[in-house]
């Protein structure tokens, strides 16, 4: 089912290239081939009126984030993270690089991602694992399955106003155009995960759930020593969360903050609470 889901979003060559057959995505098999690019604007040419005549610019490449996870996709994953595009130089990537490596074992896998400090598995495993081993690590990050509202951006761009100059459009366009793309994909690529909880990090996406989708956030919870929150309810059955973002400088100002201690502190418990980990 996933895969055939995937030819849709991805195109058949980006799937069969990422993909196993036993269907896990292979972080070593990322690219930076030139040829590869043909496929990928093939494939923006596939999705029609998704994609505006005028974001297809000769001479701007394009790159896809590949949504991802760790171990087989052969069980529903618990926790679905939903950023908003990615920021990428190569023509496909996993999202945030979390994937198995190739001749690793799954434990080998986890204690890779968990390793890199500066990452979101590394912080992430810390709020939602309580006995760091080994062991937990991989049961945790085995749950996990991360994606993006849009999966496609114009390479080597940082933040959204970099996307606008380069494509020479507005911010409302570029937000039309993921919006467009989230619809498209997103709520079938919610009922084959399947999760326990949805998990938003970052405003657009927050924003997306509530103003596109009617999702309503029926609690809030106020981080310490900051003004973020912590919006949480339901969504068609599914426990929804929206945090602040995962990266960039939240990293530093909430996350693994170390100016303010009782930030990150503030937004575990409120995040262990409301999925109900002890």
């Amino acid at each position: 089912m996933i895969r055939e889901f995937f030819y849709k979003k991805y195109g058949k060559y980006i799937t069969e290239r990422i993909l196993s057959p036993e269907n896990e995505v292979i972080w070593d098999n990322y690219s930076q081939d030139s040829n590869d690019q043909i496929h990928v604007r093939n494939h923006l040419l596939q999705l029609g009126e998704l994609v505006p005549s005028n974001f297809l610019n000769d001479s701007v490449e394009w790159g896809m984030d590949f949504s991802s996870w760790i171990d087989k996709f052969d069980r529903n994953k618990d926790y679905l993270f939903i950023g908003s595009e990615p920021h990428l130089n190569t023509n496909f990537q996993l999202v945030y690089d979390f994937g198995n490596r190739t001749g690793r074992t799954l434990q080998e896998i986890a204690k890779f991602h968990y390793d890199r400090e500066n990452d979101i598995w590394h912080y992430l495993t810390n709020i939602f694992v309580s006995d760091i081993s080994v062991p937990t690590i991989t049961e945790f990050l085995s749950k996990c399955y991360i994606t993006d509202l849009c999966h496609l951006v114009p390479k080597n761009c940082g933040q959204v106003p970099s996307i606008l100059n380069k494509l020479s459009i507005n911010n409302k366009d570029w937000s039309k155009f993921r919006t467009n793309i989230a619809k498209r994909f997103l709520l079938e690529e919610i009922d084959i995960v399947n999760p326990k909880f949805i998990i938003l990090h970052g405003e657009p996406a927050r924003s997306f759930f509530n103003k596109e989708l009617g999702a309503i956030y029926s609690k809030t919870d106020l981080i310490e020593e900051s003004n973020w929150k912590i919006l949480s309810g339901e969504f068609r059955g599914y426990k929804i969360i929206s945090i602040p973002h995962l990266k960039g400088d939240m990293r530093n100002k909430l996350w693994k903050c170390k100016r303010f201690p009782k930030r990150p502190l503030s937004a575990k418990q409120i995040i262990i609470e409301l999925t109900n980990n002890k």
